[in-house]
C-alpha cells in the first residue's frame, strides 16, 4: 500500500498525503506504522522560475508513474528552470462519439415553426434553402440562407410582428390579412453549404413554385441568372412551373 503511494503520486505534496492516507488505513486495522517526515525540496527555499518564463513539454498522457517519470528525466537534466511538463490527454472512443450521438440533436426554439413540420433539430441547420407558408391563405415564401436557420426565422417573424412593409411577412401582413397576424410554417426544402450552388437552387425552387411572397423584381433577377441553365436539364420554364420533369433529370428536391 505504501509503495502503490509513493511509485502512483507525481508529486512530493500528492506522495505525503497518500502516505498519511494509507497511515490511517493501516493504523484503524490495528498496525503500528512509524511516522513519515515530509522530505524538503530539492529546491529549498530558492526562488522557482516562473512558470511564464518556462518552455512547455507537450507529451501525450500515458499513466502517472510515466509522467513522474518523465519530470525525473527533467530534472536529471537540470532542465527544471527551463521546462516544464505538459500532459495532453488522448482521444478515446468516448469523446469522439460524443458529437455524434443521434439523440442529442434538440430543438433550440421558443415556439419553433420549423421542426414540428419537419425533423427535430431541422431549426439548427445551415446552408438551407427554405419554404415559408401562410396557414391563414397558403401563400408562399422561399428564401436561403447560410446561418443558422433559427436565427433567420426570427428575423422573419420579428418583422411580421412589427409589420415592416420591407420584409416578405410584414408585407403580406398589411396587404393580404389587413395588420391581422397569422401563423406560419417551415419547411427545408434542400441543404447546400456553397453560396453560389444554393442561390440557383433558390432560384429553382421561386421558378417552380412560384411563390406570392417573394418580390417580383427578385423574382426575375434569380430566375434570369437560371434560365440560361435550364436547357442543361432538358426542363423548359412551363415544365418546372407545372411541377413535371423529363425522365432523366434529377428531382429538385
Amino acid at each position: 500500500m505504501f509503495r502503490t503511494a509513493t511509485e502512483l503520486c507525481t508529486n512530493e505534496d500528492e506522495r505525503c498525503e497518500s502516505r498519511d492516507l494509507a497511515s490511517k488505513i493501516a493504523r484503524s486495522n490495528g498496525y503500528s506504522i512509524p511516522q513519515y517526515q515530509r522530505r524538503p525540496s530539492r529546491a529549498g527555499n530558492q526562488n522557482r522560475t516562473p512558470r511564464d518564463k518556462k518552455l512547455p513539454l507537450c507529451m501525450p498522457f500515458f499513466s502517472d508513474k510515466i509522467s513522474a517519470a518523465f519530470r525525473q528525466c527533467i530534472v536529471r537534466a537540470q532542465l527544471q528552470d527551463d521546462v516544464f511538463l505538459v500532459n495532453v490527454p488522448n482521444d478515446n472512443i468516448k469523446r469522439q462519439l460524443v458529437r455524434n450521438r443521434l439523440y442529442d440533436i434538440q430543438c433550440i426554439s421558443d415556439q419553433c415553426i420549423v421542426c414540428p413540420h419537419g425533423k427535430l433539430g431541422d431549426c439548427t441547420k445551415t446552408g438551407v434553402v427554405y419554404q415559408l407558408e401562410c396557414m391563414s391563405c397558403n401563400e408562399l415564401y422561399i428564401g436561403e440562407t447560410g446561418r443558422t436557420l433559427n436565427v433567420r426565422i426570427k428575423e422573419h417573424m420579428s418583422a411580421k410582428k412589427r409589420g415592416s412593409v420591407t420584409s416578405p411577412l410584414g408585407r403580406h401582413k398589411i396587404e393580404t390579412h389587413g395588420g391581422k397576424d397569422f401563423d406560419v410554417r417551415c419547411v427545408i426544402l434542400t441543404h447546400e453549404n456553397e453560396i453560389s450552388a444554393r442561390k440557383a437552387l433558390e432560384a429553382a425552387w421561386i421558378l417552380a413554385k412560384n411563390p406570392g411572397m417573394n418580390n417580383k423584381n427578385e423574382c426575375l433577377s434569380l430566375t434570369s441568372d437560371l434560365l440560361p441553365l435550364i436547357s442543361l436539364c432538358e426542363l423548359s420554364v412551363d415544365q418546372i412551373r407545372s411541377g413535371r420533369k423529363a425522365r432523366t433529370t434529377r428531382p429538385l428536391q
